[in-house]
């Protein structure tokens, strides 16, 4: 029977990473640091566990419990490593199709509405992916009253980022989790 109660001393997080959309999209923004992303993700890791403020003035500390990659083997399989080593579990999206296009966004639906049965309760759930698709998924959690945040790195629809509890900032974890500069381009593009 699946724990139905919130742990008293910790928020369970599980995370779903959308490599393909996240790396790609700081590509355009920060070649260098897409590549602190890729081929460092303990760092980021540790900042979203211990640094990313909670919701709702909760003090509970965050454990990520549950870690998933979804990326293209054949275009960013040299990545897969580092996620390995950083207790990922990575799940290989390969093309479907000529112009290259994944199954990732579905299986991490998939994923997702498989965890909300999981025997623990995760409290939160996270994705980093700027992919408006997924709002349908953020408005189940929320009728599941299990709490969201999403990093979407460029612009991120209005509805996504309404369905969401918590808004990860691009700029705050291109500095504090990456340990990247944002470039002024980022700046001048999506204003201050």
């Amino acid at each position: 029977m699946p724990d139905s109660n919130p742990s008293p001393t910790r928020v369970r997080s599980a995370l779903f990473v959308d490599f393909d959309n996240i790396y790609l999209g700081l590509q355009r923004e920060d070649p260098v640091a897409a590549e602190q992303f890729a081929t460092d993700p303990a760092r980021w890791l540790s900042w979203l566990q211990d640094d990313l403020p909670n919701q709702d003035g909760d003090d509970r500390k965050r454990k990520i419990l549950l870690r998933r990659c979804y990326l293209n083997p054949s275009q960013f399989g040299r990545f897969r490593p580092y996620f390995t080593r950083s207790a990922f579990e990575v799940v290989d999206c390969p093309p479907l199709t000529s112009g290259g296009k994944t199954s990732a966004d579905i299986h991490m639906v998939m994923d997702i509405l498989d965890t909300l049965g999981h025997a623990t309760r995760f409290d939160e759930f996270i994705l980093l992916s700027g992919d408006a698709d997924f709002t349908p998924v953020l408005l189940r959690l929320s009728k599941h009253d299990r709490r969201s945040a999403i990093l979407a790195v460029g612009p991120a629809s209005v509805a996504y980022k309404a369905a969401c509890d918590l808004l990860i900032d691009q700029d705050t974890f291109l500095e504090e989790a990456i340990g990247a500069t944002p470039g002024q381009t980022t700046r001048a593009a999506y204003g201050p």
